[in-house]
């Protein structure tokens, strides 16, 4: 293989053996090297081919301005939570993840501070993530020296659900992660109950909500004619089935769609297991 751009020290673009444009990322990879040259293998560390419409020059230039230390940390985190939170935990998070964590240690180097949205509705609805991130903090101190502020479990949390629930936009899923809070308020409100957020009842409508989410977005509808068991869990349920009715206008005000009634069927459904777990 061989060079056909430098970036800096680390990162340098190169065609592999199949002529593909790839990014190579290692220490000195790029040291007093010039186009043509031959790529010093040793050195290389990890390659990066192109995906999700990126080109190799963004993916470089992109990877040019994070610190190879911040990368190196960044897969440490990687594997530390494909460990503890599961193996959608991969190295696609990579280039988001150390864009973020390099961000975030030269805002706390610079003493600046900044505020999240929504934090509360994250620590409520995602407590596996955030707990893992409250463990980034104490990590990245360790290595670097540098303590982050303990809010910083907020957006660190975020990317590891988007990873979760294969999400690439991070602003997509605060926004969803607001719109859950609204539909929980809504239940809160329309049954008059208190919602135990960490039980598995409500665990299990959180997930519906979002594997909803993913089916709208693919235009994967659930099938079949549910109208009789609609029927059925109306009659039996019916303050259930009113808040299902208000949740899915809720959505549907919110992203356009149009849930059909064997969403509003499996709404009801949760909605009920939720309300007979508080009872």
């Amino acid at each position: 293989m061989k060079i056909s751009k430098v970036f800096n020290n680390n990162v340098v673009l190169s065609v592999d053996d199949g002529g593909q444009e790839v990014v190579l990322i290692g220490r000195g990879l790029g040291f007093q090297a010039k186009p043509g040259d031959d790529v010093d293998q040793e050195r290389v560390e990890r390659t990066f081919a192109p995906s999700d419409g990126q080109t190799p020059e963004r993916i470089a230039a992109f990877l040019g301005e994070i610190p190879m230390d911040d990368i190196v940390l960044t897969e440490e985190i990687i594997d530390r939570g494909r460990d503890v939170l599961g193996s959608y935990v991969s190295a696609h998070m990579l280039l988001p993840l150390a864009d973020h964590l390099s961000f975030a240690l030269r805002r706390a180097r610079g003493d600046v501070t900044i505020d999240y949205p929504l934090q509360w509705e994250v620590m409520a609805l995602y407590p596996q993530e955030v707990a893992f991130s409250r463990s980034i903090i104490d990590l990245v101190e360790r290595r670097t020296g540098v303590r982050l502020p303990d809010l910083e479990a907020i957006p660190f949390a975020l990317h590891f659900v988007n990873a979760r629930f294969g999400q690439d936009d991070l602003s997509k899923t605060m926004e969803l992660t607001e719109v859950f809070a609204a539909v929980l308020e809504a239940v809160r409100g329309r049954l008059g109950i208190a919602l135990d957020e960490d039980s598995l009842d409500v665990a299990r409508f959180l997930t519906h909500l979002r594997y909803l989410f993913l089916r709208q977005e693919r235009g994967a509808l659930p099938g079949g004619d549910q109208q009789r068991l609609l029927e059925v869990v109306r009659v039996s349920h019916p303050r259930e089935f009113a808040c299902a009715q208000e949740i899915k206008g809720l959505l549907e005000d919110r992203f356009e769609w149009a849930l059909n009634q064997n969403e509003l069927l499996y709404l009801t459904l949760h909605i009920a297991r939720v309300s007979e777990s508080t009872a």
